[in-house]
């Protein structure tokens, strides 16, 4: 089976984005060749710093045959009172290029209609390609897009070249003003301008002729094994970041490590001041021996090996020059203690609308006093939080964060230690910023989880309260990330704490203004990062997570473990039942809004059984949510199948009598509310 290539050459793209282009460029041709019925064995992704690149395997020659199934008229116009085609159906038939004998009948709802079956033949793979091309080239997400001809395409870099092979066919596709063809380019320094290609298959190890190796997964393999060599030759260890990684594989084509040393005079420095200096601009790999820093790095050189050694000179020059800047910012930063830095944050603008960065400092201490009780933090941790958010924003005013700014939090807790404040507050600053991503480590004390919730719900609150929600691709605020880190934390942290209610209590200290929207739309937008968090990374099914979201609960952690409770009773049978109950219960209860119910007014037999079997389920479900047994909940709610179902033979609810109906309404609505403690069971697919 043929074999596909598509190679999209540019200037250099940044390290971070090409990777996220080269898998949205593979997603979406995937995606394309299935909905055009293109079928294909596997798919390869390549990419460097100047080119994305998918091939796909197996691919089918031509389209699978569309098979349809059309509707016509209805048989009663169709077909006459002795069953052949009138004017109607012929019509119909003659649409279509079919016979009468291609005619079905099929019922749809209470009408039969006439029904064919139209196949339409598959196109040959190569005219499918080239319509679909260029459209998803156009579709690529790119955050900011440049011109660079008088084309209009536009771009994240310049597109240079385009490869487009079907087997040893060019599908001579055109993009703004190029056409593709064969010609793929290998290095630009070390390898050849212009290299010809055969076919898809030979790619890969024409390019590694070429100096380029377009594989990232064998660079990143390149990098961590010459970070190995240090290791084992100097008895160190590699400290890596995953953005440094990224940044080095999306940065080289062909990486050449180049070892180099810096003064030991420079050791006296902390470990992550060492470390910002040898990661700026994502060019150096630190090292530790012990724990503490190790005067080597590891930079890499994109093409030929250092073989004179100017490189390893050039780079060792710069560390030098920047360990020294460093040195100087530390002893300058030191000559005041922390506290003293904290009414300059007064001079420093947070959102116009907002105010300042004391601002929100003042913002941070009062969330972090309504998060102690919840947290179960004594009077003696309540003071120290208060100290610790008091001081957390102070290294931002420090020579150090102002040139790294990376390092914010890390130095407000090396600078804390250093002015002598408990080493409870100083481990809070340094971890209040945790976790910035999804993938990044949690705070591990208390105090700093305390922190790290205060301020990322001080963000959020703060940007979506002046009219900053985040819609479509526009987040400037970078609101999205704090409020996915936010979830992340309390769930992965296991925090029990009503967020509504802290939330609710904090409202008052933001600005209202006209634009501005309310702690409503904070809550809303929270709850829909909790659905994301709980598919994306907890991995729990789209009709769980909608099912516990029915109710929104400031309870986050009370949302995951109850959708864990149903997704471990998902298969039971009697769930399936208490499902269909419950969306009996909803239907005829839609439009009535009281709980309150009078069992004296009970008449039928069938009532006082439910009305029990009510009583003793509601004295579980209770018990459980109060030791969050959110499964034990559930199991109680389960022998209640047998009775509403006995309920419903037995009982008419719509009686003309109006006080007993709405007592009967009343009595569902609260038995439909029992069930809404663990969520809306009718949207299961069980």
């Amino acid at each position: 089976m043929p074999e596909f290539l598509l190679e999209v050459g540019t200037e250099e793209l940044p390290a971070l984005d090409a990777p996220v282009l080269a898998r949205a460029l593979g997603d979406r041709l995937a995606q394309a060749l299935r909905e055009e019925r293109l079928g294909f064995s596997g798919m390869e992704i390549h990419w460097t710093p100047r080119r994305l690149a998918v091939l796909v395997r197996g691919l089918a020659e031509r389209q699978a045959d569309l098979v349809e199934e059309v509707r016509g008229p209805a048989a009663a116009v169709g077909l006459d009172s002795t069953g052949n085609p009138t004017q109607a159906a012929l019509g119909f038939l003659k649409k279509y290029g079919a016979t009468p004998q291609d005619l079905k009948r099929k019922v749809v709802g209470e009408k039969e209609y006439l029904f064919l079956e139209v196949r339409t033949p598959g196109r040959p793979a190569q005219e499918v390609l080239q319509e679909l091309i260029p459209d998803i080239l156009r579709s690529l997400p790119c955050r900011k897009t440049m011109r660079w001809d008088s084309s209009g395409v536009a771009f994240l870099r310049p597109i240079r070249w385009l490869v487009c092979l079907l087997d040893n066919e060019i599908l001579p596709i055109r993009y703004g003003s190029l056409t593709a063809g064969r010609i793929t380019r290998g290095h630009r320094f070390f390898g050849p301008r212009e290299l010809a290609l055969n076919s898809p298959a030979e790619y890969v190890e024409k390019l590694r002729e070429a100096r380029v190796i377009a594989d990232p997964r064998e660079r990143e393999r390149m990098i961590r094994d010459a970070a190995k060599g240090v290791e084992g030759e100097y008895g160190v260890r590699a400290l890596w970041t995953e953005e440094l990684l990224g940044i080095l594989v999306g940065s080289l084509e062909w990486p050449s490590p180049v070892l180099g040393e810096f003064p030991g005079e420079f050791l006296d420095l902390p470990t992550p001041v060492i470390a910002a200096v040898l990661h700026e601009e994502g060019k150096f790999v630190p090292f530790a021996r012990d724990g503490e820093p190790a005067p080597v790095f590891l930079g890499f050189r994109d093409g030929k090996e250092d073989e004179k050694g100017y490189v390893r000179q050039g780079y060792e020059r710069v560390v030098r020059a920047r360990l020294r800047d460093a040195r100087f910012f530390f002893e300058n930063d030191r000559k005041r203690p922390l506290a003293e830095r904290v009414l300059d944050l007064r001079e420093v603008v947070y959102e116009a609308r907002l105010g300042s960065v004391w601002d929100k400092v003042q913002r941070i201490r009062e969330i972090c006093k309504r998060l102690v009780d919840p947290l179960g933090l004594d009077g003696e941790q309540g003071a120290l939080l208060d100290r610790a958010a008091f001081l957390c924003k102070a290294d931002l005013t420090t020579e150090m964060v102002r040139e790294f700014p990376e390092l914010a939090g890390v130095m407000g807790g090396i600078y804390a230690r250093l002015s002598g404040e408990p080493e409870e507050v100083a481990v809070a600053i340094e971890e209040h910023l945790l976790p910035r991503t999804r993938a990044d480590e949690l705070p591990e004390s208390t105090l700093g989880t305390a922190l790290s919730l205060a301020d990322k719900l001080d963000t959020v609150m703060g940007a979506i309260i002046v009219g900053e929600v985040p819609t479509g691709s526009r987040d400037p605020y970078g609101i999205r990330r704090a409020a996915n880190a936010l979830v992340s934390l309390i769930l992965r942290k296991r925090l029990v704490v009503d967020l509504f209610g802290v939330i609710d209590a904090a409202a008052e200290f933001y600005p209202r203004i006209p634009e501005g929207k309310d702690k409503h739309t904070v809550k809303g937008f929270l709850v829909d990062r909790l659905r994301h968090v709980l598919r994306d990374d907890f991995g729990v099914p789209h009709d769980i997570v909608e099912a516990v979201l029915a109710v929104p609960r400031g309870d986050f952690l009370g949302v995951l473990e109850r959708a864990q409770a149903l997704a471990s009773l998902k298969r039971d049978a009697a769930l399936a039942e208490l499902a269909q109950i419950f969306e009996r219960l909803r239907n005829i209860t839609k439009d009535h809004g009281s709980t309150a119910f009078d069992p004296g007014l009970f008449q039928k037999e069938e009532e006082q059984e439910l009305w029990r079997e009510y009583l003793k389920a509601e004295g579980k479900v209770r018990r459980a949510l109060t030791e969050r047994d959110f499964a034990g909940a559930l199991k109680a709610l389960l022998p209640l199948g047998r009775p509403v179902h006995r309920y419903f033979e037995k009982v008419f609810v719509m009686v003309e009598d109006e006080r007993v109906r709405e007592n009967r309404l009343s009595f569902l609505k609260a038995l439909l509310s029992l069930f809404l403690e663990i969520g809306d069971l009718s949207v299961l697919a069980v």
